[in-house]
């Protein structure tokens, strides 16, 4: 793959604004310092990056600004929060969209690259519809339990096992899913032939993965991480904001655009708000909560909610105890 006089790979400099774009935020200093950290994210709470990196970027920086700008006094007298670690989210994005341009470069060298980013969008697919289906309770309730508690770490045996799940209960969801047998025949067929190339080339003599599998990994772990402690700062700004919170410490992307759609500037992503509005917004009383909901003029409808709610609870922790028996995890009731 030929190169610059700069050193950047031909593919990335002419490839897409995406890739300029990251490059302008990457850090590899700050990949390096949260790398360790990354590392240490347990496998089975590992998240599969699907975010508009730059756009995530600039969330994370637009509620740093809003929740430690004006509150950094208030929230560091909260219990078990670290404003540190807050206030390197920023820095804990540009190392994410460094992982993340290891990614493209691994992609555009690996034999298999174009592939593994195929059998990476048909997964997508499969899992959506595999959610909405549980959801709608059109699937079995041991098949619900694996849909949403099984680990998805591993991207080939998690696609395999969404087509297989999805063929057991064709006739159950027939007219019901978005994805057709041409669709499970496709991933089934391309996941089997990248699971051949990789243990081509994949397993060396050390037992490692493949690079591209590894800066895969690495990049979800980046982008774990900003998830877990991105969630600590919206708690703050909610205990700061209210109702309001979402206005300033908006949620991160979590589905890329549209292949080869360009992006909009990031001043227009953002779209601020006005500046008389946000002054008012960002002083908000220190040593004050926000407000929960107005007391309801009856009893009944929250002892109601609360009802439903404790019982949907109960569902739940049966369902995932019922998993975990059938898996082996924790022994059946004698």
């Amino acid at each position: 793959m030929a190169e610059d006089d700069g050193g950047k790979p031909e593919t990335l400099e002419k490839g897409s604004a995406d890739a300029t774009e990251l490059e302008s935020i990457s850090s590899q200093a700050a990949y390096d310092a949260f790398l360790v950290e990354a590392k240490a994210v347990e496998p089975g709470f590992i998240e599969e990056c699907c975010a508009d990196i730059v756009l995530a970027y600039h969330t994370v920086m637009r509620g740093v600004e809003n929740v430690l700008g004006s509150g950094t006094v208030v929230i560091g007298r909260l219990p078990n929060i670290n404003v540190v670690d807050l206030s390197m989210l920023p820095r804990l994005a540009q190392g994410l969209a460094f992982a993340a341009l290891q990614v493209d470069r691994e992609l555009e060298a690996a034999s298999f690259g174009k592939l593994f980013e195929k059998v990476q969008h048909l997964r997508r697919k499969l899992r959506k519809a595999a959610d909405a289906l549980a959801e709608a309770r059109l699937l079995p309730d041991a098949d619900v339990d694996e849909v949403w508690l099984r680990g998805q770490h591993d991207a080939l045996d998690d696609c395999l096992a969404l087509v297989a799940l999805l063929r057991r209960n064709e006739a159950r969801i027939a007219g019901h899913s978005p994805v057709s047998a041409s669709d499970l025949a496709e991933a089934e067929q391309l996941a089997g032939k990248l699971r051949v190339m990789l243990g081509q080339q994949g397993v060396e003599s050390n037992g490692a993965a493949p690079s591209l599998v590894k800066a895969v990994e690495l990049r979800d772990r980046f982008w774990t991480l900003l998830n877990q402690r991105y969630d600590v700062l919206w708690r703050c700004g909610a205990w700061l904001y209210g109702r309001a919170v979402d206005e300033r410490v908006p949620p991160l992307p979590v589905r890329q655009a549209l292949v080869g759609k360009a992006r909009s500037a990031p001043v227009e992503r953002e779209a601020p708000q006005p500046v008389p509005e946000q002054r008012r917004i960002l002083s908000p009383p220190p040593l004050k909560p926000a407000p929960v909901s107005p007391p309801a003029s009856a009893s009944v409808p929250v002892v109601r909610d609360s009802a439903r709610h404790l019982h949907d609870l109960q569902k739940d922790l049966e369902r995932k105890a019922r998993f975990l028996v059938r898996i082996g995890v924790i022994a059946p009731p004698s």
